[in-house]
């Protein structure tokens, strides 16, 4: 451990001769305490080199979240025979030494191994600590965002697989070795100028004072905002832009319609493309104002589907998300289509990208020896009788979490490749192995969010009523408002009953996709469940289809603050690990955008 003066001479020693310890880890979640580590990795650099490294799996005594499993590959039979993390802190603490300790978000695993080492009668760690995320923040432009997948990939950093601690361990450290150079291209060569150079604070620019124009050479639709703008509560909602047609061109949301529709009022206000192009077309709007922000995403969702708007390109072209489909019979096929038909196939999707979804088609046609065509090759060998309908069920169990042997067959040839020297054939396995594991965490993604039966309570622009949705399945398949005050308990609650027993169809919906239509509700849930954002009230349904004493009693039980007997379904407790973790995730970067979770993207 180091001392004040070992910490005073550090500040002195030249960046390429620091010792630094990469350090990543795996856990069940993201609280320590509440979590457990599931995977160690540590990666010493000098003088610009990985010089050692080192791995250990950890027995988390827990079990091992679905999500994390999906997400790093970890299971709980991987871990069963593991050490647990007293048995190896002595050589955690060991390989550590006195260097540096790094990380990307650091406060993360630094946290978690802190914990653990006071948990078991340690000092605790004294390391001075680099974040290669602020690191990559200053010295590296250009990118869509400092995540270490997005780094590594704008980089050329060769990874394995990412969610594995030694794969991140290293791209970490090399992530490391290129910030140093960049640094050095800014005078930055010691420690100590380092931790200077990140005191300082890059200057905010001025921004020139923009000419306002006179509101009679603003566009007419302009001026009539400006005019109107005082009459639009600051409440969240969906606006409508329209045309001197009354034709609606662009359907938005916001937190706040005031503020929102005043930067489109504002000409001085910087504005992208899109906004300039509205300018010139908009002649008047119209809003609706919701009681919360997660009730103006899912009438965003539903206008943008009913108007169909021009601008509102990525709400609107759900027609060309993709589908996996897997036909069974004596030529059992793969293939990636936009339709869904009732033909006995069994579907998987939607995904954002034909192209990613046809690269991933071809990655499992190759590692299964399945079909992809219309019609069988003229000179193609049939296959023996049943040999395709047990290609294509093994192909089901592969996106459904089985079928490992087929990401170990395809590894293994990867790495006879680049044995022989041939680098040509271990790129292309390579790339077939990361669409294969990026093509079954996608359904692993969908098969939580389509796995939702939950009923959310929102505040109501009344605040005498409470909104209510029913989802089933992750679709929105109701909607009410119950009245909230004492007098009217009874009210409510045949309400409440009502839309449980007409609406609530659990086995009534496809457990293996969503349609295109359906896509942007499930997206909503699946983010808000999560995070489980703006306060509002989530309540678990159970898996069957209630009769209408039963949806009276569950109507009683929600109303009254009580648990639903839940049964054969997820612990909460469970369940929220699984939040957490997914949480996780976006935990350096913050939520991004709404439309997430199962609208699936291979290409990354």
């Amino acid at each position: 451990m180091l001392d004040v003066a070992s910490v005073g001479a550090l500040e002195k020693t030249d960046l390429w001769s620091c010792p630094f310890a990469v350090l990543d880890i795996e856990t069940t979640g993201s609280i320590a305490g509440k979590h457990a580590v599931t995977e160690i990795a540590l990666v010493h650099v000098a003088e610009g080199r990985l010089v050692r490294r080192w791995r250990s799996f950890v027995n988390p005594r827990q079990p091992i979240p679905r999500f994390i499993t999906a997400l790093t590959g970890i299971t709980d039979d991987m871990v069963a025979g593991a050490p647990l993390i007293g048995r190896i802190l002595p050589d955690v603490l060991e390989f550590i030494g006195d260097a540096i300790i790094v990380g990307h978000n650091v406060r993360f695993d630094a946290g978690f191994i802190e914990h653990e080492l006071r948990a078991h009668g340690y000092r605790g760690l004294a390391n001075p600590t680099i974040d290669t995320l602020v690191l990559a923040r200053r010295t590296i432009a250009e990118v869509a965002n400092y995540r270490l997948g997005t780094l590594t990939r704008e980089l050329g950093i060769d990874v394995e697989r990412h969610h594995r601690a030694l794969a991140d361990a290293t791209a970490t450290a090399e992530l490391l070795v290129h910030c140093i150079r960049k640094l050095e291209d800014q005078g930055v060569f010691t420690y100590g100028a380092l931790l200077e150079y990140l005191r300082l604070r890059a200057q905010p620019r001025r921004r020139q004072r923009a000419l306002r124009q006179p509101p009679g050479q603003l566009p007419v639709w302009t001026s009539i905002l400006r005019d109107e703008l005082a009459g639009v509560p600051s409440k969240p909602g969906v606006y409508l832009l329209k045309d001197a047609g009354d034709q609606v061109v662009y359907i938005g949301k916001s937190c706040n319609l005031r503020q929102r529709l005043r930067a489109y009022a504002t000409s001085g206000a910087p504005a992208g493309l899109k906004v300039q192009a509205l300018r010139g077309v908009v002649a008047s709007f119209d809003y609706l104002v919701t009681g919360s922000e997660f009730a103006a995403l899912l009438l965003e969702a539903r206008l943008v589907r009913q108007h169909d708007p021009a601008f509102n390109a990525l709400l609107r072209n759900f027609k060309e998300f993709a589908f996996i489909k897997l036909e069974r019979g004596p030529h059992g096929r793969v293939v990636a289509t936009t339709r869904l038909i009732a033909d006995g196939a069994r579907y998987y999707g939607p995904y954002r990208s034909m192209d990613a979804v046809r690269a991933a088609v071809a990655a499992l046609q190759d590692a299964l020896g399945l079909r992809g065509g219309d019609a069988p090759v003229a000179d193609e060998l049939p296959l023996p009788p049943g040999q395709a309908e047990a290609l294509v069920d093994e192909a089901v169990a592969f996106l459904e979490g089985g079928a490992d042997d087929i990401l170990l067959a395809t590894a293994r040839r990867r790495d006879e490749a680049a044995a022989r020297g041939r680098d040509d054939v271990a790129r292309r396995e390579d790339r077939r192995l990361d669409r294969l594991r990026r093509l079954r965490a996608g359904h692993a993604e969908l098969e939580y969010a389509i796995g939702l039966n939950v009923l959310v309570l929102a505040p109501s622009t009344d605040p005498s009523v409470e909104q209510c949705f029913l989802f089933c399945g992750g679709r929105l398949t109701g909607e009410c408002e119950l009245p909230r005050r004492l007098p009217q308990r009874d009210h409510a609650r045949a309400r409440l009953a009502a839309l449980l027993a007409e609406r609530y169809r659990p086995n009534a919906v496809a457990h293996s996709f969503a349609r295109q239509e359906e896509i942007d509700e499930v997206s909503i849930l699946s983010a808000w469940y999560r995070e489980r954002r703006e306060g509002l009230c989530y309540i678990d349904l159970p898996s069957e289809e209630p009769s209408a004493g039963l949806a009276a009693r569950w109507a009683t039980a929600i109303l009254d603050g009580e648990p639903l007997n839940v049964r054969g379904e997820v612990p909460q407790n469970e369940r929220e690990q699984q939040h957490e973790a997914a949480a996780q995730e976006i935990e350096e970067e913050g939520c991004a955008a709404v439309v997430c979770g199962p609208l699936l993207d291979l290409a990354g």
